[in-house]
C-alpha cells in the first residue's frame, strides 16, 4: 500500500471518530489522535502559514504542545521546534486561550511582503516530509 492510499485511509478513519467528538482532538485515542493533529494542523499550515495556524481557536482550545507533540511522535523535531519556539514569541501564558491577543501579535508582526510573521521560523510550511513521516509512523503502529 503506498504511503498516500495507507493515509487517506487513516485519515478517513481519523475524521469519522473525530467527528464523534465535535471536532476535539484531544478526545481521540491513539493512534488517531496523532493522525487527526497532524492532518488538520499540517494541512492548515501548507494553506496558510503559521499565521492561518494561529488565527483561529481549535475546538475544545487544546494546549498548543498536543501539535507540538504530535510531530515529535512521528519524527518531526524540527517542525515541533519551530511551533515550539512561535507559542513562546507570544510572551503569555496559554496563548491558545487568547484569541485576540494572538491575532494582535500576528498583526504587529506580519511582513505583507513575505506573506509571514517576521520572528517565526515558517520550516513547517510545505514540508513533504511531514506525510512520509506520518505515514511510516503509522506502520510501525499496525505491529
Amino acid at each position: 500500500m503506498t504511503d498516500e492510499d495507507l493515509l487517506e485511509l487513516v485519515s478517513n478513519i481519523s475524521y469519522e471518530l473525530l467527528e464523534e467528538y465535535n471536532g476535539h482532538l484531544v478526545k481521540l485515542k491513539e493512534p488517531y489522535q496523532t493522525i487527526a493533529i497532524i492532518y488538520n494542523a499540517q494541512g492548515i499550515i501548507d494553506n496558510g502559514g503559521l499565521p492561518y495556524f494561529f488565527e483561529n481557536d481549535w475546538p475544545g482550545q487544546p494546549n498548543y504542545d498536543i501539535f507540538i507533540n504530535a510531530y515529535e511522535k512521528i519524527g518531526q523535531d524540527d517542525s515541533a521546534n519551530a511551533l515550539r519556539e512561535v507559542v513562546q514569541t507570544f510572551g503569555f501564558d496559554q496563548p491558545e486561550k487568547h484569541h485576540a491577543r494572538r491575532n494582535a501579535f500576528i498583526k504587529e508582526y506580519y511582513d505583507e511582503q513575505e506573506c509571514e510573521v517576521t520572528c517565526w521560523n515558517d520550516c513547517i510550511c510545505g514540508n513533504e516530509t511531514v506525510w512520509a513521516q506520518l505515514a511510516n509512523w503509522v506502520r510501525r503502529q499496525e505491529r
